[in-house]
This record gives structure tokens, sequence and C-alpha cells, in this order.
């Protein structure tokens, strides 16, 4: 049997697509190595984390709720990564630990996937504050977008806003917000696993551009079919989870010093395959 190289960190993680994307890239690259999820709670993530330097693991990808909280167990973490607070992505290196994160390069990528070549100038709101949208809104404004940020809670907000210099929305500017974005994104857990439920209230949509979110179980959310039926364009969750995905994997492979680039049709077929969707 194939040695386990890399690892999912999640709580929960009994439904994630990580392990088909990943080892559908490893077979096509015809790499003897697995990809697995564990199931790590916050309190054993420290122990979990230093298991990896003598593990002969390659790596591990970390995902709700960890990423925030993983950088006071690494030894290094990459500039973006510490700009953004968050880090989803983990290589050993010579028993190192090493923090990147990939999710905002790699949703980047799933807007260019999808058509959309460039965010310059381009107003965008975020709905959410959690670890996702410190990715996201890093890489967007890093691209030249005019970010601003709204959250259920208004100072997780202003806290994210203040340390990414975005802006932050209150629910009171909210409608005139989400109506002028040339790009809306929902970064927030509504409308996974639930097709009834929407960020946004009933009608509340923008008037022209984009809307895209992050959530990827169903694949199209009650935001995205609401858009659509606006006549907005869409973009699903996937491609950011394949996206960000197959960074991980190349910052592994290179690390190993193993020629390859995995291929990320290759990972959205397997994952599509695991939804049900083929």
């Amino acid at each position: 049997m194939s040695a386990t190289r890399a690892y999912l960190f999640a709580h929960p993680a009994k439904h994630s697509l990580s392990p088909a994307m990943h080892n559908a890239a490893l077979h096509a690259l015809g790499i003897d190595a697995r990809y697995e999820a564990r199931e790590v709670s916050p309190k054993i993530l420290g122990s979990a984390l230093e298991g990896l330097r003598t593990s002969g693991a390659w790596g591990a990808n970390l995902s709700i709720p960890h990423k925030e909280h993983a950088l006071e167990w690494l030894d290094h973490v990459d500039d973006a990564a510490r700009a953004i607070g968050a880090v989803n992505t983990v290589v050993v290196r010579d028993a190192a630990l090493h923090g990147f994160n990939t999710d905002g390069l790699g949703f980047m990528r799933s807007l260019e996937q999808a058509g959309l070549m460039s965010v310059a100038g381009l107003e965008v709101l975020l709905l959410g504050a959690g670890g996702a949208a410190r990715g996201v809104g890093y890489a967007l404004r890093a691209a030249g977008a005019r970010v601003a940020i709204w959250n259920r809670t208004y100072a997780r907000a202003v806290q994210l806003a203040a340390e990414l210099e975005l802006e932050a929305v209150s629910d009171a500017n909210l409608q005139s917000k989400v109506r002028a974005a040339q790009l809306l994104v929902n970064t927030t857990a509504v409308g996974l696993e639930d097709t009834r439920s929407s960020p946004l209230p009933d009608g509340l949509l923008p008037d022209d551009g984009w809307v895209c979110d992050i959530v990827y179980r169903p694949l199209e959310t009650k935001l995205l079919r609401d858009a659509a039926q606006a006549g907005l364009q869409t973009i699903d969750g996937l491609g950011m989870l394949v996206h960000q995905g197959a960074l991980a994997l190349e910052k592994w492979l290179g690390a190993q010093g193993i020629a390859g680039k995995p291929d990320a049709s290759v990972m959205r077929a397997a994952a599509l395959e695991r939804l049900g969707k083929a």
C-alpha cells in the first residue's frame, strides 16, 4: 500500500473532497503516495503538527477551524501567509514546519478559469471575515481590486479590514454596497449543505457583474441560483478548492525534488465524481 505523504487536518474532516482530488493527481503523475484526511480537533492541533516532523510526511493542508490558529506551531511562515494571518498548507522540510497560504492564489486562478481575467479596479464585496476571507481579500487587494468586507459581527469586519487595509461595511450600508459590487464573494458557510439559505436577503444582488460562492456543497448554492436567474455571471466554489489544492501539492512535490505539476482538471473531475456530479 502507498505510504501516506500528505494529510488534511480538519474538524470535521469526513466529508472532504481533498483526498479524492489529491490522490487522483498523484496517480496521474505516477507518484506512489497517498493523501489522507484526519479528524483533528483544536485541542490536538499542536500535537498533530508536531507529529509531522518525524512522520516522513510531506506536510498537511489545514481547514476549518485551524487556519488562523496554526501559526504559533510553525517554524517559518511566508510573508503572504503572515500578512493574511492564516495558513492552509504546511510543508515539512528538514524536520521544520513551513507555513503557506494557497487560498488566495487558488481563488484568483478560479476567477481566471471562469473568464474573469482581471480584477484591477473592480468594486468587490466580501461576505464573511473568517480564514478564507483573509486569503481571498489579500489576493484581491494585491491584484488591484477595491475590496470591502461585511460580516454578521461588524467588529470582526472592522478588525480584518484594518489588518488587510480593506473597507468595513456596516449593516446600514450593506444594500448599497451589494448593488454597486462588480464582484460579490461569499466566504461564509451560509448555504453549505443547504439549498434554501443565502447570506443575502431575498432580492438583494449586485446590479451587474459576477457572483462567486466558495461553498461547493452544493455546487449551485441558493446565492448562485438567484444570481444566475438575475442574469449575473456566477462562479462556484469548486474552482478555488481545486486550485488551492493543486498549489499545495506543487509545494510538497517541489520540496521533495519530485518533478511534475498537478493537473487541476484531473483534480476537478475527481472532486465532481465524489460529489456525484460527474
